[in-house]
């Protein structure tokens, strides 16, 4: 299996542990009006969602499996996602609609989920917005997609 970690962070800037030192940049939804503008944490955070819809493309899959499943609820209620969350549940196929909503409210720190396809493709979600692709293909169409939107997809094996 193919498997890349999708980020924002430029892997020039990391040690030889692969330590990340600029400790300017964002991680977290949650410096929105503070270490970021809000402008800027949705253009990015569309750059992640489209980053997972381009790979499912390429593989052709129109749908997932939720895997697994944690909802913080007083973020849930902050966010107005609670009727989303309602009809969710761990083994639910997934549209691309919904795969777009879940990994919104994960990068939101809203949920923490993933999502997979047989054993065939999955997304994983780490901390500081570290995302997690694998598939079965290698997905150069993607990768190149991705990466000219100003992400940076290296290959790394998910620690989920």
């Amino acid at each position: 299996m193919f498997s890349w970690r999708i980020t924002k962070y430029n892997p020039k800037n990391r040690d030889e542990r692969g330590c990340y030192l600029d400790d300017k940049e964002w991680t977290c939804f949650s410096e929105v009006g503070t270490n970021v503008s809000e402008e800027d944490y949705f253009r990015t955070e569309s750059k992640y969602i489209n980053a997972i819809a381009a790979f499912m493309a390429e593989t052709s899959l129109n749908r997932l499996y939720l895997n697994k499943l944690e909802i913080w609820s007083e973020e849930a209620i902050s966010q107005n996602a609670s009727s989303f969350l309602q009809k969710m549940w761990v083994g639910k196929a997934v549209t691309v609609q919904e795969m777009r909503e879940l990994a919104k409210l994960t990068l939101r720190n809203v949920i923490w989920c993933k999502l997979s396809y047989k054993k065939e493709f999955f997304v994983h979600f780490g901390y500081d917005y570290y995302m997690y692709i694998g598939a079965m293909e290698d997905c150069p169409n993607s990768r190149k997609k991705v990466h000219g939107t100003g992400l940076y997809v290296e290959n790394f094996n998910s620690p989920y």
